[in-house]
């Protein structure tokens, strides 16, 4: 550089004192000279992101590395946790379907209106009603037991879709209905005939009618029915939720079914919103097909869920599991064979075990390929928390290929 200076005065010295023409010349030969002075070592062993560019020279049997590929082992105690994401449902939700052909014949409510338990909801006929009335009244008995059971169990009804679907004839028709099912009393004359064929009519037309009921205070919605309309089976009537208690169910390997256990707290975000939400994990269950843990988690009503939670959010959080462990902090051209760029954005922890490979050197000076896990990202110093290695290895930031596995290192 120092000659450089020079070089460049010396030249502007003599183009001050020569002719037009000579003028050119000079400088020209003065650019040539500048631009074929060498690049300084600095810019030679720095690559754009500067990280030291690996140069390593390898042999039969050995790799030689310079010292500035060697990084002692930096540890770092962290708390492990598992990632968790849902979408937000109620905990109470039932979508009524009709079982059979049905007749419309009231809409007791509207969309979106909040009904307490109890409340009529739709009344409907049967198109077709079984000739046999003897013992309908405790089978129907029967069934709204166990539907009482279903919906207080709901947010264990199924995996994907929190709704449990509830066939109408589930549903018990009203006091009058239910009292007219009693068949009429046989009597040996005509005229009891007569009367008896009348109220056979009457008990038909009668029992024919359902009144549907809300089995829990909630929200209507998706009803788009209407007096008089025919429906047809497996057509969906409405949809009754209980927005006041909500969770999400969230998917895990079953290898961490031991990290995991109900009443453990799980911290979590919702997209579009900046706060942070608290819930609790309410439920644990292993499924087949394919063969994963549903972790159901309630979430903690307070003023903050209430005001900003609402149904079918994504959300994503974490629950914290087992004692403080140990960690090494290294940069990202320790790191192959991963990406890295889904832990790049907040929260900078992986949603599931992100698996990476490193280069140990062992104690024998030899090359190790040694599978870590990558726990976390820092945007500030642009590193890595990883897991996986012994406190007594160095890191090789070598760029090395697969074949280096088992040679010796030689640092020149």
């Amino acid at each position: 550089m120092t000659f450089s200076m020079r070089l460049l005065h010396y030249m502007r010295f003599i183009v001050l004192r020569a002719a037009p023409l000579k003028k050119s010349a000079y400088l020209l030969s003065a650019l040539f000279l500048i631009a074929c002075q060498p690049t300084s070592p600095t810019e030679a062993l720095t690559s754009e992101n500067n990280e030291a560019v690996d140069m390593p020279l390898i042999s039969a049997d050995s790799v030689t590395i310079t010292p500035d590929h060697i990084l002692s082992i930096k540890p770092t105690r962290y708390q492990p946790s598992l990632g968790l994401q849902g979408r937000i449902d109620p905990i109470k939700q039932i979508n009524l379907v009709a079982a059979q052909s049905l007749t419309v014949e009231q809409v007791l409510v509207s969309e979106n209106q909040w009904v307490k338990k109890g409340t009529p909801l739709l009344t409907v006929r049967r198109q077709e009603v079984s000739n046999k009335a003897i013992g309908l009244d405790d089978t129907e008995t029967n069934i709204e037991a166990e539907l009482n059971t279903t919906a207080s169990n709901a947010d264990g009804a199924t995996t994907s879709d929190n709704a449990i679907q509830t066939p109408v004839l589930n549903i018990t028709s009203d006091a009058n209905s239910k009292t007219m099912l009693t068949p009429p009393a046989i009597n040996d004359n005509n005229s009891a005939d007569l009367d008896n064929n009348k109220d056979s009519k009457a008990l038909k037309q009668t029992s024919d009618l359902i009144t549907l009921r809300a089995r829990f205070s909630g929200r209507v919605t998706n009803l788009s029915l209407q007096a008089g309309q025919k429906i047809e089976p497996q057509t969906a009537l409405l949809q009754l939720s209980d927005e006041t208690e909500l969770h999400f169910i969230s998917t895990l390997p079953i290898e961490a079914e031991s990290q995991i256990s109900v009443g453990q707290t799980v911290n979590f975000t919702a997209e579009d919103r900046v706060d942070k939400f608290t819930g609790q994990v309410s439920k644990v269950q292993a499924v087949k097909q394919p063969l994963q843990l549903l972790v159901y988690v309630s979430v903690i009503n307070n003023e903050v869920s209430r005001s900003q939670l609402a149904p079918d959010m994504q959300v994503t959080g974490r629950v914290d599991y087992g004692q403080i462990e140990v960690g090494t902090i290294v940069p990202k051209n320790a790191l192959h064979n991963v990406d890295l760029t889904p832990i790049q954005v907040p929260p900078y922890k992986p949603l599931r075990s992100l698996s990476a490979n490193i280069w140990i050197i062992g104690q024998d000076q030899r090359l190790t390929r040694q599978p870590i896990e990558v726990i976390e990202y820092d945007p500030l110093t642009k590193q890595y928390l990883i897991a996986g290695i012994s406190s007594d290895s160095l890191i090789c930031l070598a760029n090395l290929p697969i074949e280096s596995k088992g040679k010796k290192v030689v640092v020149s």
